[in-house]
Order: structure tokens, then C-alpha cells, then sequence
């Protein structure tokens, strides 16, 4: 049985901790030990999937596989908004333990109505790789719950690297104006910058700097 986990809107702040201070993220998981419950440590393989024109790309979507031990699970990210720290998108996944994606098991509503499932499905390529540890802590504020994510690991694409040092905060339960209020103490006290680029379009970008013609 296919379990479909859907986040109607992921609301959630996205900092990168600056490649040139080391002792910041010592500093920063210090601070999170002390003033949030201190979740698991696990480390994540993603393995990003497009067409060789990389249609999904073009109409803002990203589609991965994660994987952690035994467990897998398949995400697509539809377009969504992005002011400053603050990513709002729509959100599917679904359990798998296939290497592949399955276009399918996603619901058919989200997808445009001229494009042909099957042949898209049958095109997908891996396109990039992102692999981090992954800490998590569980903070309660006044009125509201976010989860808090430190991802330290790599983007891996066509033979070139990049650092992932992102800390993300998702809102789990109440009012996001307050969420705001803590990513921006967490951002003075820690000198972090927002983070204008997921992962994912990091990848891209990355992927395109050594085949800058393939899919234009």
C-alpha cells in the first residue's frame, strides 16, 4: 500500500551559515542544545530527477529520492513563494523503496493537463546529488512549534562540489508571525544570511555551469 504524506504549504526560513565561520556552528548548536529539545542525527542521500530538457525545472518543481538507511521516500515540490528567508510550497511524498521515481503515485491534479505522464516518467534522469547529516531540535515559542534543522554535507553535480550549511525552521504548529521573530534572532546572534536558493536549484545551477547548453 503506497502511503501519500501531502503538505498542503511547507511554510518554512532557510539561513546559510557563512563557509568562513567555522566556530558559528559550534556556537549555533550550542544555543539550540540549551533552548530546544534536542531531536535525532541522520544522514540523507537525495538524488535529484529531471528530463534531459529539464522540463521540471522550467515550471519551478523539484523532484527527489531520499533515502536514510532502509527507509526511502519520493518528493515533488510544486512552484510556491519565496520572500527572504520564507519558502511557502506545495509538498507530496510518498514512501518508496524504488531507486526511481514514479511519477504516478503522486496525484494526478498537479501535474498540466497536456503533459504525457508516462512518456515524462520514462525520460527522467538523475540530474545532481545532495548528501548531509541532518540534526534536528523541536522548539516551542509562545503560541506556535517549529522543528529546527542543521544540514551540514554537499551538493554533488557533473563532477563539482559545493558545502551545504543551512539551518531551516519549519513551522509545525501555530502562528508563523512569531517563527519570523526567532529566525531573526537566530540570524543576528549568528550572522546568518537568508537563503534565496534551495538546495535543489543550487544543484541546477551547479549541473549548468558544466553543461551550460543542455536544456535551453
Amino acid at each position: 500500500m503506497v502511503k501519500l504524506e501531502q503538505r498542503s504549504v511547507e511554510v518554512e526560513l532557510k539561513y546559510q551559515v557563512c563557509q568562513d565561520r567555522s566556530n558559528t556552528i559550534e556556537k549555533l548548536i550550542r544555543w539550540l542544545d540549551t533552548n530546544a529539545t534536542s531531536g535525532e542525527e541522520v544522514e540523507l542521500k537525495n538524488i535529484y530527477f529531471d528530463t534531459p530538457e529539464r522540463l521540471l525545472n522550467k515550471h519551478k518543481m523539484g523532484l527527489r529520492i531520499r533515502r536514510a538507511g532502509d527507509w526511502g521516500e519520493q518528493t515533488i515540490k510544486l512552484a510556491g513563494k519565496q520572500q527572504g528567508a520564507v519558502s511557502e510550497r506545495p509538498e507530496y511524498n510518498v514512501e518508496t523503496k524504488a531507486l526511481r521515481p514514479d511519477l504516478h503515485l503522486f496525484p494526478t491534479h498537479i501535474w498540466p493537463e497536456h503533459w504525457r505522464l508516462k512518456e515524462l516518467n520514462n525520460a527522467l534522469e538523475p540530474q545532481f546529488e545532495v548528501t548531509f547529516t541532518r540534526r534536528t531540535w523541536l522548539y516551542h515559542g509562545e503560541g506556535y512549534s517549529a522543528e529546527i534543522a542543521l544540514d551540514l554535507g554537499l551538493i554533488i553535480a557533473a563532477g563539482k562540489q559545493e558545502a551545504v550549511q543551512e539551518l531551516e525552521l519549519e513551522l509545525k504548529a501555530g502562528s508563523a508571525e512569531p517563527l519570523l521573530e526567532l529566525g531573526a534572532e537566530l540570524a543576528a546572534l549568528f550572522q546568518l544570511e537568508p537563503g534565496l536558493k534551495s538546495k535543489a536549484q543550487r544543484g541546477y545551477e551547479l549541473y549548468a555551469e558544466r553543461f551550460p547548453s543542455q536544456g535551453s
